[in-house]
């Protein structure tokens, strides 16, 4: 099956193939763009809720461009991959439909598509990284410390991802792709092909595309396929489709426009495989062997509906608004669940409804100096539910989670050199529970099936961010800032108990339920987030250094059981860390960057109000280091060569929990562009090109044999695309 699957992806990209070059032999219209145009990088709205350049924002921002996302993704198709290589302070992906352990600057990031957020405040399944396709992507925004002026759930960044829109010059553009990937292994093909169709017009655009991508078995450096991640889910052996539609209308001269936007994502396990559990104490790695695993295929499926209006001269601002609702359903594989006392095995999944909108009027030189502010409402109302889908139990209660927040933003120019910026949001929250009980294998203080008691918790609180940019030299800038993080704990990890077992462990006698409304490991966690930076730029050199501080007084941390399962802990913990980026132009077309990031933490175990211990290292990344040469040998042809390099780390064991140890390891990427104008553009890409055999970090520090993984081997991708 795992044969025939390679030769259809191999046949579906020569076809596409042959489609572009059919339509390649038309006349081109010169007067038209044949390279992607690259939009204004510098302006971000996802920091400040309104375009600003990323040189006045206080704060580590990075924006990953088209130019960025499309160097990385010919080497890996994988967002979470691209994210973890470019962006300081992220932990490294675990190359899994599962993003447990990934994390920025040790906290939880907001994901959001187009200011939609990704995230369930109610119960973290670690699947919001998998919602769109990569080749739907314009860019990727991504604000590195905590910050609440997107809402709940910021309390580590943002990572916003951009979708593509039509462009000026763009006259029903069309573009056909496809990519494929191998490790030259028979089962070890996957392929892409995507096509995007966009119109600019003066009074309207559009955009439309869509996506396929059917990924192969991965092996490692030694050659032997990679265990699979049975039950949270797996992007190898895998279907994924995406459609995205977006368009806008504009009227009154330009001054008003609405726009809509409609994204369908999907992934799906093919099943032709079955999991072999590793051993992490002698230090060998899961593998699959041919088979069908019980229960239905693990999946992600995000469907999106967004609506905007913005009215550009609005009492000589801007007013905008948008509207969203969002389907998202995440299914997990077979596991041990003993939803009953005489059936042991059951599959989870994760249901969750979000609709919300955002308003906000910007008004720009109120002052006379070069100020712009923002006064806004956001609300966003999230129904959850944890649940079985063979048994028809509940894992947990109905949950909603609503939320109303105005806030108000604004900086301004105060000299020449001194720009100062501050803004405060109201968060008002409400979390309501439906009655229910936990299942036979889990329970309050060690009984089973204890009733839950449903109720209602509100939350209010006002977070705060402020900073200032001053400006030394035309070349030496330096920045200090303060922001306010708020999110909520897993409550839905709270509520379904804590993990028993089956009908051998003993559980006590006993009879109390779970009270929601007398809980208070819900509470929300608040942030405090304190930065400095500094960096310095000129025609050849570009380089920022910032150290940062981060303080949740009751902060929540997933903590690693007896059971093998993870409990919410509410403790102080502290973070701290350093962050280094540089570029310098070696020649007109050679440019060499580096990156280096560390990050360290400390948490409270005796609930003394002081730190005492290492942070368990599942919710740190290791210190990282970076190095790239960009090199262009004509105007056509260009390529990309870098290196990533994870230092080894370790952690004492002590009474907040076992030793941990990681072996540092390396990987070298490569990729090439060669584009051929009228007939379009090739790309090559080489995933760790010296074929490394290493075991990924969050499967060195998790110490259980079912996450026991080796990381990718060498492997190849090849991609073509075109416009007509």
């Amino acid at each position: 099956m795992a044969n025939q699957t390679g030769k259809k992806v191999v046949s579906l990209s020569l076809l596409a193939l042959s489609i572009g070059q059919a339509f390649a032999t038309e006349e081109v219209n010169e007067s038209q763009p044949t390279n992607k145009q690259k939009t204004d990088e510098n302006m971000v709205v996802t920091a400040t809720r309104y375009s600003q350049d990323t040189n006045k924002i206080p704060g580590s921002v990075h924006v990953i461009s088209e130019k960025e996302l499309e160097q990385q993704t010919a080497v890996s198709d994988d967002l979470t991959s691209v994210i973890a290589n470019l962006v300081p302070g992220m932990t490294p992906s675990r190359q899994k439909l599962s993003t447990q352990g990934e994390n920025l600057r040790g906290r939880t990031a907001l994901i959001m598509v187009d200011g939609v957020p990704q995230n369930n405040p109610l119960r973290n399944g670690n699947r919001n990284g998998y919602t769109v396709d990569s080749s739907m992507l314009e860019r990727v925004e991504v604000v590195q410390g905590a910050s609440a002026v997107q809402g709940n759930g910021a309390t580590g960044g943002i990572i916003n991802y951009v979708t593509k829109s039509a462009k000026p010059g763009d006259h029903w553009k069309q573009t056909v792709g496809t990519r494929v990937t191998s490790n030259l292994k028979e089962d070890g093909t996957g392929g892409k092909v995507y096509y995007n169709l966009s119109q600019y017009d003066e009074d309207y655009d559009l955009f439309i595309g869509g996506a396929w991508e059917q990924q192969g078995l991965y092996y490692d450096g030694n050659g032997n396929p990679i265990g699979m991640n049975s039950i949270q889910g797996e992007t190898q052996d895998s279907n994924a489709t995406n459609f995205l539609a977006k368009g806008g209308y504009n009227f009154d001269g330009g001054n008003q426009r609405v726009s809509f936007s409609a994204s369908r994502y999907h992934l799906k396990g093919n099943q032709n495989y079955v999991s072999v559990p590793g051993d992490w104490q002698n230090g060998i790695p899961g593998t699959v062997v041919p088979g069908t695993p019980s229960g239905d295929p693990t999946s992600n499926y995000a469907e999106l509906y967004n609506f905007g209006y913005d009215h550009y001269d609005f009492f000589g601002g801007e007013l905008k608004f948008q509207a969203f609702y969002q389907d998202f359903e995440a299914v997990f594989g077979e596991a041990s669940w003993w939803p009953t006392q005489n059936k042991q095995y059951d599959q989870g999944a994760i249901v969750s409804t979000k609709k919300g909108f955002k308003l906000s009027y910007v008004k720009t030189d109120l002052l006379g100096w070069d100020d712009s502010w923002v006064i806004g409402l956001d609300g966003l109302e999230d129904t959850t539910k944890q649940k079985l889908t063979q048994s028809g139990k509940d894992v947990t209660p109905d949950m909603k989670y609503q939320s109303l927040a105005p806030f108000v933003q604004g900086d301004m120019l105060v000299t020449d050199s001194l720009r100062l910026s501050g803004g405060v949001r109201f968060e008002n929250t409400k979390v309501t529970v439906a009655d229910g009980q936990t299942l036979w294998g889990y329970g309050n203080a060690g009984h089973r099936q204890v009733d839950i008691i449903g109720g209602e918790q509100n939350f209010s609180q006002a977070v705060f961010n402020a900073g200032a940019v001053y400006d030394f030299t035309s070349s030496i800038s330096s920045f200090v800032g303060f922001s306010q993080g708020f999110g909520l704990p897993d409550i839905g990890r709270v509520l379904r108990g804590n993990w028993i077992g089956g009908p051998n462990v003993v559980a006590p006698v006993g009879d109390a339920p779970i009270d929601f409304n007398t809980m208070p490991a819900v509470k929300p966690v608040v942030t405090d987030n304190y930065e400095v930076g500094l960096s310095y730029s000129d025609d050849k050199w570009f380089v920022s250094g910032s150290t940062y501080m981060s303080i949740a007084k009751d902060g929540a941390n997933l903590s690693l059981n007896s059971g093998g399962t993870y409990d919410v802990v509410r403790q102080r913990t502290d973070i701290k860390g350093y962050e280094f980026t540089a570029s310098y132009n070696i020649l007109p077309n050679t440019q060499i960057q580096a990156l280096y990031a560390h990050v360290e933490g400390q948490v409270d175990t005796n609930q003394d109000g002081s730190v005492d211990s290492n942070m368990d290292l599942k919710n740190l990344s290791p210190d990282r280091l970076l190095m790239a040469v960009n090199h262009s040998f004509s105007d056509r042809w260009n390529g990309r060569l870098q290196y990533n390099h994870l230092f080894s780390r370790s952690k004492e064991k002590n009474d907040a929990g076992s030793a941990q140890q990681f072996d540092g390891y390396g990987l070298m990427d490569v990729s090439m562009f060669y584009d051929m104008q009228r007939y379009g553009r090739i790309s090559v890409g080489i995933e760790n090109l010296l074929n490394e055999q290493y075991i990924n970090y969050f499967s060195q520090i998790r110490h259980h044999n079912a996450y026991y993984f080796s990381g990718r081997g060498r492997t190849f991708s090849l991609g073509y695309e075109i416009d007509f």
